[in-house]
């Protein structure tokens, strides 16, 4: 039986690399995801030794007063305390730093039922699902759009079309009971800024309404101004975002969208296809 007191936890170091690709090689759907933000965003993670030998890594998001954690133990590891002692770990860093409410994820399914076993034993309530979706093939036929790609002059109306119309889908699913409309923020402003040519927005008589974010391959966020839904706004939007992704030199286009959504009958028509569902789950410290 494992040691707890054993656990030394660092910080990723990129000579930790191989070992956590051999972390996931029995799980290479889910290495993928991870290491696709660990790419990206190497400061969010810690590992976890025993000795010499990395038994799991946690990626750990800032703390903000709701969080992002998520632990992957190697298998001959597993059941022997290690699991919890990380989440424990992760947990009293971002409890610490003032986080309020904690969210984790794991895919649906039966092959990962001990995730939820786990995640309940942990205190972890389910929160809500998404979907990953995927679309292949050609790009859009489609006419010239009055779309051009966001400026930061264009923060107040596309963060307010943006807040207010995920506000209502997250209300309309019903897995939301504590959902808000997010207010503007300077800091936000700035990210949006730092990458604002991954962003656009949609004009009709001079105003914004729609606007979206891709990342990579994804189209992370869209939102059409909710008094003008349902007039094909939404749909030319994503085969534009589509054709702008093909146009990057991407070879498919993915999102993510939350079970329930009335948008999930738009992308069906479109071409994509559920990869696999998300399950995410929520702890208050």
């Amino acid at each position: 039986m494992t040691n707890i007191a054993d656990i030394r936890y660092e910080p990723y170091s990129e000579q930790d690399y191989s070992a956590v690709r051999e972390l996931f090689s029995c799980d290479v759907d889910t290495g993928d995801n991870i290491l696709r933000v660990l790419a990206e965003e190497p400061e969010l993670f810690i590992t976890a030794f025993i000795e010499d030998k990395l038994v799991a890594l946690a990626q750990v998001n800032k703390p903000v007063v709701q969080s992002y954690l998520t632990v992957f133990v190697a298998p001959e590891f597993r059941r022997q305390g290690i699991g919890s002692a990380i989440v424990k770990y992760a947990e009293n860093k971002l409890r610490a730093g003032g986080t309020q409410k904690v969210r984790s994820s794991f895919r649906s399914g039966s092959d990962h039922s001990s995730s939820v076993a786990f995640a309940r034993k942990l205190g972890y309530d389910t929160y809500f699902s998404s979907a990953y979706m995927q679309r292949t093939g050609d790009p859009f036929s489609l006419n010239e759009l009055p779309v051009r790609p966001y400026v930061d002059g264009d923060y107040i109306a596309s963060q307010s079309l943006y807040a207010k119309a995920f506000h209502e889908m997250r209300v309309r699913v019903g897995s939301f009971p504590d959902s808000v409309i997010a207010e503007p923020s300077e800091e936000e402003r700035s990210v949006w800024e730092k990458d604002a040519n991954d962003r656009f927005v949609y004009i009709m008589n001079g105003e914004i309404v729609a606007y979206s974010h891709i990342s990579g391959n994804e189209i992370s966020s869209i939102s059409v101004r909710t008094d003008l839904q349902g007039l094909g706004i939404g749909r030319k939007f994503v085969m534009y975002l589509c054709n702008e992704i093909y146009r990057r030199g991407n070879a498919d286009v993915t999102l993510w969208c939350v079970v329930g959504n009335d948008a999930r009958n738009l992308y069906d028509s479109l071409g994509f296809k559920e990869k696999h569902t998300m399950e995410f789950v929520r702890k208050t410290l």
